[in-house]
């Protein structure tokens, strides 16, 4: 025997009502959930590039701040700085990289152990792709730059690295398909040749101009509050002791 189920008005319409409010409340759900990703997203893109230093453990035991200034004249350096810094005990010596910046006021190394160094050597390396002209050789550090590390402080050195380049003459080539399409293969050609000559020229002429790329020169008082102005925006700085 069959068994039919009968459902009034009354029953149909409770049982509408709880689907829509089981549907209201699901959408409500999608656009607290929506809501709530667009927010992790807003302050992902706002702190994803604010800087972090670790909290202090026995592996980040110190800070070391090396002040960075990078004057740019070209569109950009071909090279990092290996730093070598080497410790009073023993003759271990740890290679830090410094890359020229000019948005970074500072390099920061949070591996050494409390104790007392100095920089002996910095030494140009070219980046992938490309090569640096003449024969490199380690540059000699001849002023004494000795620094001590403590346990659970942030240490500024008292010498600053300056990137600088030469000032280039050299006017940028026109884009391509501004009227590079009108020219013929032999014009072009003869446009490469000279573009050749005024590279070759305007490096003879920013070689006079006897530049150093890499100096290390006293840190002034001024650049010094710049550091210590950027330090404070630092993620975990207040986990650190800084004078």
């Amino acid at each position: 025997m069959q068994k039919h189920l009968f459902f009034t008005k009354g029953q149909d319409k409770n049982k509408g009502g709880k689907m829509c409010l089981k549907l209201n409340i699901n959408a409500e759900k999608i656009v607290r959930i929506t809501v709530l990703n667009l927010i992790v997203v807003t302050v992902l893109l706002l702190t994803g590039c604010a800087m972090k230093f670790p909290v202090p453990d026995e592996t980040n035991q110190t800070i070391l701040i090396i002040p960075v200034e990078t004057r740019q004249t070209l569109g950009h350096f071909v090279f990092t700085l290996d730093v070598s810094i080497k410790g009073s005990s023993g003759n271990e010596v740890v290679q830090h990289t410094v890359e020229p910046n000019p948005k970074m006021l500072f390099s920061y190394n949070t591996q050494l152990k409390p104790g007392k160094y100095k920089i002996t050597e910095m030494n140009r390396k070219a980046k992938p792709g490309f090569k640096l002209g003449g024969k490199q050789r380690p540059e000699k550090v001849r002023d004494n730059v000795e620094f001590e590390l403590e346990k659970g402080k942030i240490t500024i050195i008292d010498k600053m690295i300056l990137f600088q380049q030469p000032q280039s003459k050299l006017v940028k080539p026109p884009k391509r398909g501004q009227n590079q399409q009108k020219k013929t293969d032999a014009e072009r050609n003869l446009e490469k040749i000279k573009r050749k000559k005024e590279r070759k020229a305007d490096q003879e002429a920013m070689k006079k101009q006897r530049v150093r790329q890499v100096q290390l020169v006293d840190l002034d008082e001024s650049f010094k509050t710049k550091i210590l102005e950027e330090l404070k925006e630092v993620e975990n700085i207040d986990q650190w002791k800084l004078e």
